[in-house]
């Protein structure tokens, strides 16, 4: 999985606050009134069901050290490369029902979140960090949710707190041209990442340096997330 709930809440928030007033009349109107934080954990509470249960290959891609998305394999039941492109396509869609671009609208909160998490893009062998076993603060669990929760479980700030303090802390300039997205880009940050992700050692015992030489670029992410679900829909809605 991607981000945990607090996280997808935090990238979804940062949106809100760069919408432009067209676009953000227009996600209100689509989401009946609910902010796109609201919606932003649908797409991991649906998966579970009969009719959404296909989408589970949509939050993630494998792509292994050496390699890009052009020359890796993918999962013939799509990734989210594909499905934010498909997800796009259909809000800019005329005969798209209302219903239809709703969920697509979902779709997309949730998954340029999940795009942003470093072992999102993962390397195939232990599932995107889902198979590493650490210890963190004393407990045993997995390298994945430490980056989906974890980190940012540490800090009491509410998800709003959480979305303003990054815009303080940082600035991001992310234009991207529709339906063209960077994915590329976005791929090649999140694997350059890894060098510092799995440097923990032989023990597997993620210390408090560890936390704070990533946190940064925990951050960064989190902002970067935000700030290009709202180029992306601004431009939507341009």
């Amino acid at each position: 999985w991607g981000w945990g709930s607090q996280g997808h809440m935090i990238v979804a928030q940062v949106a809100e606050n760069n919408l432009t007033p067209k676009a953000k009349q227009a996600v209100a109107q689509l989401l009946k009134g609910q902010t796109l934080a609201e919606v932003a954990n649908w797409a991991d509470s649906i998966k579970a069901d009969a009719e959404w249960v296909h989408t589970k290959p949509w939050h993630f891609v494998d792509i292994p050290d050496g390699h890009d998305y052009s020359t890796a394999e993918h999962s013939h039941e799509g990734d989210i490369i594909t499905a934010i492109t498909e997800m796009i396509a259909v809000i800019k869609k005329t005969r798209a029902t209302a219903v239809e671009k709703e969920n697509a609208l979902k779709f997309i909160v949730h998954f340029v979140g999940d795009i942003h998490q470093p072992l999102h893009v993962g390397r195939p062998e232990d599932r995107g960090g889902n198979s590493t076993r650490v210890k963190f603060e004393g407990k045993s669990t997995n390298l994945h949710a430490v980056w989906d929760s974890a980190f940012i479980k540490k800090s009491p700030l509410t998800y709003e707190e959480y979305a303003d303090s990054l815009e303080q802390k940082f600035f991001v300039l992310a234009p991207y041209d529709l339906p063209e997205i960077s994915f590329s880009k976005i791929i090649q940050e999140c694997m350059g990442a890894r060098t510092d992700i799995y440097n923990f050692g032989a023990d597997n015992i993620l210390s408090n340096a560890y936390y704070k030489k990533n946190l940064a670029m925990m951050n960064a992410q989190l902002l970067m997330g935000g700030k290009r679900l709202a180029e992306i829909l601004n431009k939507v809605y341009q």
